[in-house]
């Protein structure tokens, strides 16, 4: 699969590889998050013999940015797609169910065996199950929480069972272990103790009775706490750089004087002479930061 920008006006919909159907309330969420973060997914399309390309699977996300177009057009001129084989569309859209079919610990366990046992690269398994790399990430993350066993393991339960959104494994990751047990007690369990509450809200769960927490609460609840209940190291400095747990920060405001002009000047290179759309992108992105 090729990952290229393509303008939402080439993009057709087949009521063939479109999933049936999907909650209001669901649909409103995805564009209201693609509307403030952009598309983090590449969505997957087909070249069609006459010209453009058959959406095989995004129906939903190219939904929401039709409509957020609709308001203001000059939004989302082009949007990433991973282009494959108009004769194997059906294959690819079979292929997706199956990955999108399966519980957040399952892919985490496929993952990690086929990087493991097989030498599969993640970047290589991103491309076939086709999403981001950062969201393959998360699947790793999922299966260090698993590893750690206890409550980090019945956290990965909860997102099963979708309580908790699996979106952001390493809000958790960072916890020791006595942090999530306050997080779950505090936040969560409303004082009640944490194995019980998460027993509870599971059974809860798979009964039809579940409450869902968003995933901004987790990571406002997960963070600020004293410095005793999160995991010491390089290992939380590179999450909090990896996953940017500071969002919610106020941002630092930079003069110019503050960034090399080398470094602006290799991102413009990048910019301009990458022949990959996604450093292109990155590159743009932090230059205008940066400036």
């Amino acid at each position: 699969m090729k990952l290229k920008q393509v303008s939402p006006d080439l993009l057709s919909l087949s009521p063939e590889l479109s999933r049936s159907g999907s909650a209001k309330a669901f649909e409103e969420r995805l564009r209201s998050s693609i509307d403030e973060i952009g598309l983090a997914e590449p969505i997957k399309v087909a070249s069609m013999p006459s010209g453009g390309y058959l959406v095989i699977d995004g129906t939903l996300r190219l939904r929401a940015i039709r409509a957020i177009r609709k308001k203001s057009p000059e939004r989302f001129p082009t949007v990433p797609a991973y282009v494959v084989d108009y004769d194997r569309r059906y294959e690819i859209r079979f292929q997706s169910d199956i990955y999108q079919d399966l519980l957040p610990s399952q892919l985490a366990a496929l993952v990690e065996h086929l990087h493991v046992t097989e030498s599969v690269m993640k970047s290589d398994i991103a491309r076939y199950i086709g999403v981001s790399p950062a969201t393959l990430r998360n699947y790793t993350g999922l299966w260090r929480l698993l590893q750690r066993g206890g409550l980090f393991a019945s956290i990965v339960t909860l997102m099963d069972v979708d309580v908790i959104p699996a979106s952001n494994p390493y809000a958790w990751l960072r916890l020791t272990p006595a942090g999530v047990e306050k997080v779950l007690r505090e936040s969560f369990a409303e004082g009640e103790g944490a194995d019980a509450w998460v027993r509870d809200a599971i059974a809860s769960a798979r009964q039809g009775n579940s409450i869902r927490f968003p995933i901004k609460y987790v990571e406002a609840m997960t963070d600020g706490l004293p410095p005793e209940y999160y995991r010491v190291g390089q290992e939380v400095r590179a999450v909090k750089r990896d996953l940017g747990l500071r969002r919610g920060s106020k941002k630092i405001e930079r003069s110019s004087s503050t960034t090399p002009q080398r470094t602006l000047d290799n991102l413009n290179s990048v910019r301009n002479l990458s022949t990959s759309v996604v450093l292109r992108s990155a590159a743009g992105s932090l230059q205008e930061y940066l400036q």
